[in-house]
């Protein structure tokens, strides 16, 4: 009991000099509070003790990107259909089936900007001269089931897009430079010999 008391006394004792350090010197605000002898602050007094919290600056861009949520606005595209190619009987010659949708890559509103030029580098074959990206689709002989399909291929295209690589490890990245070095290795390696080669087919000197 009488520990209990001389513990309590010597805590509000700490609690009321650093109440009057603080009140001399506002600058240096000292929460009033008990810490345990083995946290963080008490162990390593120069380090980060929110460390464990700390986030990789890719997940902090990952956070900040916008993200594309799947909509596509229909309204926005530009869908034409043509005759399909392919077997299918007379029924071929006398329905448009063929579904084409196009829409302009740079001004679309609803596609993240950061998105757009990695569409452009993966799909650059299906961006025209103008700028306009095009989906077809003949699977079916039915034009809705064409024009649902060319809207499912464009999302999976611009899901696709929106995948950030993964943070390389630090074993990835060793293997990298070793794997780089081993090259230069082999490059001055080859450089060499060819000097050798070079020089042995010199005339002697008499």
């Amino acid at each position: 009991m009488f520990r209990t008391y001389s513990v309590l006394r010597n805590l509000s004792r700490q609690c009321n000099r650093r109440l009057l350090m603080q009140r001399e010197n506002p600058a240096s605000s000292v929460a009033c509070g008990y810490k345990s002898h083995v946290s963080i602050d008490q162990l390593y007094p120069s380090s980060n003790p929110d460390f464990l919290r700390k986030k990789t600056e890719f997940q902090n861009e990952e956070q900040t990107l916008e993200k594309f949520e799947g909509f596509i606005p229909v309204d926005q595209l530009e869908i034409s259909a043509s005759r399909s190619s392919g077997p299918g009987g007379q029924h071929v010659n006398k329905v448009n089936s063929k579904v084409e949708m196009r829409f302009h890559l740079q001004t679309a509103s609803w596609i993240p900007d950061w998105i757009k030029p990695r569409l452009l580098q993966q799909e650059h074959g299906r961006v025209t001269k103008d700028g306009f990206f095009v989906v077809r689709s003949d699977m079916t002989r039915k034009q809705m089931l064409n024009q649902a399909d060319c809207l499912n291929k464009l999302r999976n295209m611009i899901y696709k897009a929106s995948e950030l690589p993964p943070e390389p490890t630090d074993e990835e990245i060793q293997l990298k430079q070793k794997r780089m070095a081993k090259a230069k290795a082999g490059v001055l390696r080859e450089k060499r010999n060819r000097s050798l080669i070079k020089q042995n087919r010199t005339s002697p000197e008499f």
